[in-house]
């Protein structure tokens, strides 16, 4: 891992993006790192594109926001218009194939990395707990530990946890998943 990861995390309200880039965030200051995090939704809760920018670090970081990510994760189609301008030469997006189409993505000129997050979700847990598994997937990739994502899932959503005891633990397996298909994808070298 570079010694400062940037990562701009999009997609549409409702889709968790808020909860995946603070539990990266919360994980990674508990894995030891230096971390910066400023959410960026509004309206986006019910519906619009919701980003996130995440950075974390061996070292200081000296300004919270940036212009360019090392790492791209985009959920939603109408959310890549938002995220053309964070895009260089060397930025690896991550996607789902499920949510973004080739087409819509084809041009540009940057390392692609699917994930079938969505489809892994429905088949084996519930749908709801993709970006979980995306989260388990980025962590994974930037070293932050399993266990540290898990305690920051239970930081974060600790009282809903409590009304539902099953959501641990279709949580703590989405993580255990993005891992895991980090690993099938031979831990890409960024």
């Amino acid at each position: 891992m570079r010694d400062l990861q940037r990562i701009l995390v999009a997609g549409e309200g409702g889709q968790g993006i808020q909860v995946l880039s603070k539990t990266l965030a919360t994980a990674g200051y508990l894995s030891g790192k230096k971390i910066s995090f400023v959410p960026n939704y509004g309206i986006e809760q019910r519906g619009g594109v919701s980003l996130a920018f995440v950075q974390i670090s061996n070292t200081e970081i000296g300004f919270p926001k940036f212009g360019y990510a090392d790492i791209l994760v985009v959920l939603a189609e109408r959310a890549i218009p938002r995220i053309i301008e964070y895009l260089k030469e060397d930025t690896v997006l991550i996607y789902d194939p499920e949510l973004i189409s080739n087409d819509s993505i084809k041009d540009l000129k940057v390392k692609k990395v699917p994930i079938l997050a969505l489809a892994m979700a429905k088949e084996q847990l519930i749908g709801k707990v993709f970006n979980v598994i995306v989260l388990g997937f980025l962590a994974s990739l930037l070293g932050i530990r399993e266990k540290d994502v898990k305690k920051a899932l239970e930081e974060g959503l600790g009282a809903k946890y409590k009304k539902k005891p099953e959501l641990k633990h279709f949580n703590e397996r989405a993580v255990e998943m993005g891992f895991e298909e980090n690993k099938e994808k031979e831990a890409l070298n960024v």
